[in-house]
């Protein structure tokens, strides 16, 4: 409902003139952004319709779009520069496809950022085989665990999860998520690199998916939480553990006879996988099941197209507003909407204005061309203003400034108002409105019904469950609008999920199979194959999962640290 107020293209200037004082025009910069009819964020600033213009402050700023593809910009706002945001909307399967389940699509552009795109893939020097790899010099803490990316080929990067027990499977020399299995190892990752101790058996294996990426632009960089490896180049593949749900108490036994048991490896299914070229980066939320081979395609040409950033010179006037008395709260309308308070210095475009001022009960409307006046003096009076609603449903409640009202016609104090309109079954609106003094405005307020989420299983009978709502396949769920994952659970059957954005006024639905559980995986006596050290630090690793030993394992980690700090690897990059 904000665009009855921000009707064509409007002028946001977000500061406090009182505070602020006579700042030079050097000192702000221009934000446009532009869209069909999209519910935009400046993240700090406010949420607005499109089209909007703000002045603001020089700095830097993250600009969002809602929509069943989430669309973000990182720009600069720059003294005097008017920045261009505009936004397109596609549906998902425009942009990402692939035999996996994609729980949600997002498009960055990032000023700051630009995605190589080379001329040829990557190759690795001296070639890697077997279960040996090259560290990648990222190391995240929390995204979702402790983890890093390993280079196991060529075209084949390998995620490690710390305190984790990762097993390695080799076809014709090559990692795989199957074939032989060459070696288990519990394993250690930090700052300082990856590590691990050979294990002989163990209860539990964590299963393994591969994912193939390509991209319609060749030869870009492939990103896995943001950051990449050597080897992720388009096309590449990569190796995810894959845990369908929490397991505890995991034992193993090393091949010196020393116990391991940890308590707690986490469910990890879930990943952002993204692809980038210049400052654009097109990511994928994507939720994968044990032991399979997926592909996943990305449209990196369409991308380019939804987020369009352009820089041109802005012309800003001084205008200065006084009123008697001081303190009154200032609307600047017209082709452009400022806010501040009197006595208030604002910095605007060429253009026809009015300003509102208001204080208490009292207000006074002036008009003025920019340029043309660089001071404008308001005198305040009582002088009261009158608002109509019209209402649909007409038994929806109408709540102004935090009270309810009965009469839809209601006479008000000038100025700027909150006005909350809600009835059951209906999407509430929530708006500002201005009311000028000695004036009647009136506004229609259609609410949109709440979206239905129609859910559909194979096997029937599964649990749903969205957010905080559960029912029991096939089943219907009134919701709010937004994005949601959609999660069905049957005894017997792994989980499925699928991601669906619901629109207010319009209803959609999701059908999930589930497929039965395989027996976990264990294992017996594996070739005793000592791990990959890397770097030259001597840390160890202090985010591993709870870890019981006996002295011997103990012992043994002791001496890997020692042996991690004193040996170094090249770091292959290209």
């Amino acid at each position: 409902m904000k665009r009855l107020l921000l009707m064509g293209l409007l002028l946001a200037v977000i500061f406090n003139p009182t505070t602020q004082g006579a700042l030079a025009s050097s000192a702000y910069g221009a934000l446009t952004i532009e869209g069909d009819n999209l519910t935009v964020e400046v993240r700090g600033v406010g949420v607005f319709n499109t089209p909007i213009t703000l002045v603001l402050p020089v700095g830097n700023y993250t600009v969002t779009a809602e929509g069943q593809v989430e669309l973000e910009a990182k720009v600069f706002v720059n003294a005097s520069k008017l920045v261009r945001v505009e936004f397109s909307t596609v549906e998902p399967d425009e942009l990402v496809e692939g035999n996996l389940t994609i729980l949600g699509v997002k498009v960055t552009y990032d000023r700051w950022k630009n995605y190589p795109k080379y001329n040829s893939p990557p190759s690795l020097h001296p070639r890697i085989r077997g279960c040996g790899g090259v560290w990648s010099p990222f190391y995240y803490t929390d995204k979702p665990l402790p983890m890093t990316l390993e280079d196991a080929g060529d075209t084949i990067a390998k995620l490690t999860i710390n305190g984790t027990i990762m097993p390695c499977y080799l076809r014709d020399s090559t990692q795989d998520i199957s074939g032989k299995l060459e070696y288990i190892f519990y394993t250690i990752v930090g700052p300082f690199g990856t590590s691990g101790i050979s294990l002989k058996n163990t209860s539990f294996i964590p299963p393994l998916s591969s994912v193939k990426v390509t991209s319609d632009v060749p030869y870009v960089e492939g990103y896995l939480y943001n950051v990449s490896s050597a080897s992720m180049v388009t096309p590449f593949t990569l190796i995810l553990p894959v845990i369908p749900h929490d397991i505890y108490n995991v034992t193993a036994v090393d091949y010196y006879g020393g116990t391991l048991r940890i308590d707690h490896l986490r469910k990890v299914d879930t990943y952002n996988l993204s692809v980038g070229t210049n400052h654009t980066l097109l990511t994928a939320v994507i939720r994968l099941k044990p032991e399979k081979r997926y592909k996943i395609s990305y449209s990196l040409k369409r991308a380019l197209e939804l987020v369009r950033v352009e820089e041109k010179k802005a012309e800003l006037h001084r205008v200065e507003v006084r009123t008697d008395p001081e303190g009154a709260s200032l609307v600047i309308s017209g082709t452009v909407l400022v806010r501040g308070t009197s006595p208030g210095t604002f910095y605007l475009p060429p253009g026809s204005y009015t300003v509102t001022a208001f204080l208490n009960d009292s207000g006074a409307v002036g008009s003025f061309s920019v340029p043309g006046r660089e001071e404008i003096n308001l005198t305040l009076k009582p002088l009261p203003a009158t608002l109509v609603l019209n209402v649909t449903p007409e038994n929806a409640s109408v709540a102004i400034d935090g009270e309810q009202v009965k009469n839809t016609s209601v006479t008000l104090s000038p100025g700027e108002h909150q006005v909350l309109v809600s009835a059951n079954g209906y999407v509430a609106e929530n708006f500002s409105v201005l009311l000028t003094p000695n004036k009647s405005r009136t506004i229609k307020v259609a609410l949109k019904r709440l979206p239905v989420l129609v859910v559909d299983t194979e096997p029937a009978g599964a649990r749903v469950s969205v957010t905080n709502q559960t029912c029991a396949s096939p089943c219907r769920l009134t919701l709010t609008p937004g994005h949601y994952v959609v999660t069905a659970s049957l005894e017997g059957y792994e989980n499925a999920s699928a991601g669906v954005y619901l629109k207010a006024g319009a209803n959609a639905s999701v059908t999930l199979t589930l497929e039965k559980i395989k027996q976990e995986q264990t294992t017996s006596s594996v070739p005793a194959i000592t791990p990959t050290s890397s770097t030259s630090s001597d840390q160890s690793s202090s985010s591993a999962s709870p870890l019981d030993t006996d002295k011997g394992v103990e012992l043994k980690l002791l001496v890997l640290a020692l042996v991690v700090g004193i040996t170094p690897i090249l770091l292959r990059r290209r």
